[in-house]
């Protein structure tokens, strides 16, 4: 669990051994279950609006040193297998603002992980040169410049889709976070 996404969040009834808990478990190891996230990550480069985009590498999972967090990271060799489906919904550029540089660009994407690894969106876009906005785990370079304007990490879970006991598809979802529609609200899109 990323502590600092926003969004939907699955909570079986019961103990972590009960029927329902191993039944929503089985369906995210057996890749059942479908989850949308919404994130902004620097720089523009994944394509214009629509395009569709598959990052497929292998992760190395970690406890972060000194801590009681993990970090990921692409591994050269061996891994875990990690996948992710992302489309671009829009680009954008951030106006000068309050003396910030301007010129920096974003772009607004949907991901679908297909696997369900620690940070994974967070690590493959990163890997892409294309860090989350406010990432404070795997962009330190950026996070003060990002975190005058966008509060915390860009990324909210918006749906998520798997089947209830009766085997009927269930799709929870929530909207873009307040703090995180306002941080949009403060860029350009790329036609403006």
């Amino acid at each position: 669990l990323d502590l600092e996404t926003s969004g939907v969040l699955v909570i079986a009834l019961g103990s972590c051994t009960s029927a329902s808990a191993n039944y929503v478990r089985a369906q995210f190891a057996g890749r059942l279950a479908i989850k949308t996230y919404h994130c902004l990550c620097s720089g523009h480069g994944l394509g214009a609006f629509g395009t569709r985009a598959v990052r497929s590498a292998p992760l190395s999972i970690e406890s972060a040193e000194g801590t009681n967090s993990l970090r990921a990271s692409v591994a050269l060799v061996g891994g875990l297998e990690a996948c992710t489906l992302l489309v671009v919904k829009a680009c954008f550029h951030l106006p000068s603002l309050d003396g910030m540089q301007e010129g920096s660009f974003f772009t607004f994407a949907e991901a679908r992980p297909i696997t369900g690894r620690t940070h994974q969106i967070r690590v493959h876009l990163a890997s892409l040169g294309r860090p989350l906005v406010s990432d404070a785990v795997y962009d330190r370079q950026r996070l003060a410049s990002d975190s005058r304007w966008c509060p915390r990490l860009f990324l909210h879970c918006s749906r998520v889709t798997l089947r209830d006991a009766d085997a009927t598809l269930c799709s929870a979802t929530a909207s873009l976070s307040p703090d995180l529609i306002g941080a949009l609200g403060l860029l350009r899109g790329m036609s403006e």
